[in-house]
């Protein structure tokens, strides 16, 4: 009997347990199958059942609009919900979007009272961007993030970190590769919460580009003398490896990058053919696209991850497609 056979049994025989876990199986297709919709009716029962977890999820993929249409309002009555079901991890989003402090539980008693005092538009706008290189383009934007938005990615990925990957250039599959040395971690539908998605939001107003086209973010960890060497985001079209990557996800367009600490000596971000190097400070963000103004990849965007001397460096990373997954480019319809 497979893993998902035995959550399949154990549901029907009433076990909410089974139920959340076959759930999130299912939305994210870990056992081989595939059903979002499914999964959503699943985690409905078991938050009806009071599973905390599930209705932090849901409300997670409310923030997302996994498989619906998006809704801060509702997002932040299922977090409020799974608060008074007892999850600390809602508590704590709660708390941290309500308050900008470091999202630790504290005395707050009414949630639906702390839910209600969110401003999720001060939330998601942006700061400007001042330009760093017009050729290739490149913006940072100072203050981006909170320190206890910061706090909390990191939190979200410490102890969770595995081998940081790269799409292999002769299967198209992700691998591990000479030129990486640095650990990170995909947050995957099942794993997102409220505040990355406020965050990822606030990206997509700082871009004026749409969420659904955005991959699912990394957290990046990288400890003394580990480094991303010199590489492009983009995807090569002349590359039949990547061909079937393009047709069914579109190109990296742009590239974004969160500083979620500044506590480390070296460990700049350097774009070699151009000659610069940038350090941003905790919170601050850097953005750049991977192709040219008549949107072909553009060779100038070469960069590297170095290496911190001392410290531990944390980033957040969130790539940009030009079209959400599934959607044929221009004059690739039926």
């Amino acid at each position: 009997m497979s893993r998902l056979e035995e959550l399949e049994s154990k549901v029907a025989s009433g076990d909410p347990g089974a139920r959340f876990l076959l759930a999130k199986s299912l939305l994210s297709g870990s056992e081989g199958a595939l059903d979002p919709a499914r999964a959503a009716e699943l985690l409905l029962v078991s938050c009806n059942e009071g599973n905390a977890d599930a209705s932090e999820l849901i409300a997670a993929l409310e923030a997302m609009g996994a498989g619906r249409l998006q809704s801060w309002a509702r997002a932040l009555h299922y977090l409020v919900l799974a608060a008074e079901q007892g999850s600390q991890s809602a508590r704590s989003q709660l708390l941290l979007l309500a308050n900008d402090n470091d999202g630790s539980v504290g005395n707050a008693s009414d949630w639906n009272v702390l839910g209600q005092a969110i401003d999720v538009d001060r939330l998601t706008s942006a700061p400007e961007r001042r330009s760093l290189c017009e050729d290739p383009r490149i913006r940072v934007l100072d203050g981006f993030a909170t320190p206890a938005e910061c706090r909390w990615l990191i939190a979200r990925a410490r102890g969770r970190l595995g081998p940081a990957m790269v799409f292999n250039r002769v299967t198209g599959d992700f691998a591990r590769d000479a030129g990486r040395s640095n650990s990170a971690i995909e947050l995957s539908t099942v794993e997102m919460d409220v505040v990355t998605e406020i965050v990822r939001s606030r990206i997509g107003k700082a871009t004026n580009l749409p969420v659904p086209v955005f991959e699912p973010p990394h957290i990046l960890h990288y400890s003394v003398g580990q480094e991303f060497k010199p590489h492009f985001d983009f995807l090569d079209p002349a590359n039949q490896a990547y061909a079937g990557l393009l047709d069914e996800f579109g190109q990296r367009i742009a590239t974004f990058l969160i500083y979620l600490n500044d506590d480390y000596e070296g460990g700049e971000t350097e774009f070699p053919t151009i000659g610069l190097s940038h350090k941003g400070r905790a919170g601050d963000a850097l953005l750049f696209a991977n192709v040219d103004r008549s949107n072909q990849p553009d060779a100038k965007t070469l960069h590297a991850g170095r290496a911190p001397t001392s410290g531990e460096k944390w980033i957040f990373s969130q790539w940009i497609r030009d079209r959400a997954p599934g959607v044929l480019p221009p004059g690739k319809g039926a």
